[in-house]
């Protein structure tokens, strides 16, 4: 997706969030993952749009419109399908005259009516969303279950040749495990972020995905030493996903056992199920 429309998408997010709502600054910037002067960008372009910011022990609140139209609800459907369109559909430049014109005309509706338009319109990317990862899931198991070697291209357009291996779900996002052919080590990556996928060779068998991956958060995250085994496989301003591969399963739960809440184990599905059973185990002995 281009810079610019992931620009505009956050205004709307920022607005939907600031809707009758006061919250602080760092609150914003973490929910949307963006920097303190990308805030400041933000929320310049919301009052310029003509929502009035009320500001209270440093909390932010967007809670006036300069003008109201009470748009019925085919019209904020219309306008949600719009939404809709320049989100998904239109080249960058005319998508950004074409989401510049709609938003104009939401920026004088009641909030009732602009809050309606943009949960229409979240509702209609969800679901666009859920099909495209089912056709993706179902295509990438369909390869799997054939045993072919697959060539995936990014939305960065980086590409990878690759055997697939699972899926799990974390966070509301889907995530694609496999074994990358070139280097010949175990990677993953978000559903969304591929956007094509071409067949290869056939190969003679699927290699088991026996990695153990994990999830810390919090101040854990940021001190977290990997042990022998252990790779980062991706790190985000609040967690860290990591796998383990080769050590004891035994020793492994019993020591992610001890990061009590700021630990979650992802995948495999067996290993889930153990860590839960442990748990409860470790919980019936406290009472």
């Amino acid at each position: 997706m281009k810079k610019n429309m992931n620009s505009e998408n956050n205004t709307i997010k920022m607005l939907n969030l600031l809707m009758n709502n006061f919250l602080s600054k760092e609150d914003i910037c973490k929910l949307l993952n963006i920097k303190l002067p990308t805030f400041y960008k933000y929320l310049k372009i919301i009052k310029d749009a003509g929502f009035e910011i009320e500001k209270n022990n440093l909390n932010y609140s967007a809670s006036k419109f300069s003008e109201s139209i009470n748009y019925t609800s085919l019209e904020t459907s219309i306008f949600s399908y719009l939404l809709f369109l320049s989100d998904s559909m239109l080249p960058s430049k005319k998508n950004k005259i074409f989401y510049d014109a709609i938003m104009k005309m939401l920026y004088v509706s009641t909030k009732d009516a602009y809050s309606e338009t943009i949960k229409k319109f979240e509702t209609l990317k969800k679901r666009a969303s859920d099909n495209i990862f089912k056709e993706k899931i179902e295509l990438l198991q369909r390869y799997k279950d054939a045993k072919y070697s697959l060539k995936i291209t990014l939305r960065s357009g980086r590409e990878y040749i690759l055997t697939p291996l699972d899926f799990f779900w974390q966070n509301e996002k889907v995530y694609f495990y496999f074994l990358n052919n070139e280097v010949k080590r175990k990677k993953m990556i978000s559903l969304e972020k591929i956007v094509k996928i071409i067949p290869e060779d056939k190969i003679e068998y699927i290699p088991e995905a026996k990695e153990t991956i994990f999830e810390l958060y919090g101040r854990l995250a940021k001190i977290y030493v990997l042990k022998e085994n252990e790779r980062i496989i991706d790190n985000f301003s609040d967690r860290l996903i990591i796998a383990n591969s080769n050590s004891d399963k035994d020793i492994l739960f019993r020591r992610l056992l001890r990061y009590d809440e700021l630990c979650k184990i992802l995948f495999p599905k067996e290993d889930v199920e153990k860590f839960k059973k442990l748990i409860k185990k470790s919980l019936d002995n406290i009472k």
